[in-house]
This record gives C-alpha cells, sequence and structure tokens, in this order.
C-alpha cells in the first residue's frame, strides 16, 4: 500500500495530526494544507451461477494472490460506474457478457496489500460470449459451493461465498 512522506501538492513532508473538524489522525501538510484521506477503493464483480448452481470463479495470474480463486472483480475505473465495472471485469475475466440482475452486497476489505477494499458484488445472469480465461485470470471454472477450491482469495471473496452458502441457498 502507498503511504505519502510528502505533499503532492508543494513537497513539505506531511505529518500526522488530528485535521480541524475531524476525529482521525490523517497525514497533512501544514503548509498547504493538503490532507491525505487514504479512503478505500470501491472493486466490483460478478455473482454468476449456471443451470447446474455452480459458481463461477477465476484463477488469479498475477500477484496478490497468485493462484487464489476469486468471483469475476476488478477495480473500478474513472468515470465508471459499479455496474459497469462489474459487467467489464466479467468480460474481461471470463470473455462472458453478462447483465445485472440485482445487488448482492459491498464487502470490507482488508488484506489486499495494494490499498484498502470495499468489494461490490452484483449478482448476474450470462447473455453471450464464450468461457475462456483472459486478463490477469490463469483459468476459470464452475465449482459448487461445497466443493471451492482450497485456495480462495481476499477475505471479501470469502465472504461473499460465505453468505451465499448461508443466505441465499435453500436449505
Amino acid at each position: 500500500m502507498y503511504n505519502y512522506k510528502y505533499c503532492p501538492l508543494c513537497s513539505n513532508e506531511l505529518v500526522e495530526k488530528i485535521p480541524d473538524n475531524e476525529e482521525l489522525v490523517r497525514k497533512v501538510c501544514e503548509k498547504c494544507g493538503f490532507i491525505w484521506y487514504n479512503n478505500p477503493v470501491p472493486a466490483c464483480g460478478v455473482f454468476v451461477t449456471d443451470s447446474e448452481g455452480r459458481i463461477l470463479l477465476g484463477k488469479r495470474k498475477y500477484p496478490p494472490e497468485v493462484g487464489g480463486w476469486t468471483l469475476p472483480a476488478g477495480f473500478m475505473e474513472q468515470g465508471e460506474g459499479p455496474d459497469e465495472c462489474a459487467v467489464r471485469e466479467a468480460q474481461e475475466e471470463t470473455g462472458l457478457n453478462v447483465k445485472i440482475t440485482g445487488l448482492m452486497n459491498a464487502y470490507k476489505a482488508g488484506d489486499d496489500p495494494r490499498t484498502k477494499v470495499v468489494l461490490i458484488i452484483y449478482f448476474a445472469d450470462i447473455v453471450s460470449g464464450e468461457l475462456r480465461a483472459g486478463d490477469d485470470v490463469a483459468e476459470v471454472g464452475w465449482f459448487h459451493i461445497d466443493k471451492l477450491p482450497d485456495f480462495i482469495a481476499f477475505s471479501a471473496h470469502k465472504k461473499a461465498l460465505k453468505e451465499y452458502r448461508e443466505k441465499y441457498l435453500e436449505k
């Protein structure tokens, strides 16, 4: 995770303090007033199941968590809405064009070394395309909720899969 030492506006050294009208310690430039908020970054993805109830997952090709399986997801780009990001990431990673059918949930994640993340997961249906590993995914596959791979990357993806099992499956 990147950690500012100097102000990106005036190059003065940042100091840790509680800015006026705030409650949290933040890095602040005492020369120009810049405050580094270090807020989470949105990531968005899809929860897709097939006619047999299996869940679509992708195996990570690059760090962090190489070889770990995740729901098709990625970081939101500038000018993009969360639903647009989820659809784009699904297409890039799996070759499938999907349609959002609803919001599953949003998850706090603190285990990605690149940044703090809020993961927004949508339910989606496949509308076209051919399943293939693409972009930063080494492999894609369908998995039954009770036969998931041993290595699920990132706590937010684990939370989403656990929630699906507990909340959305008929007992």
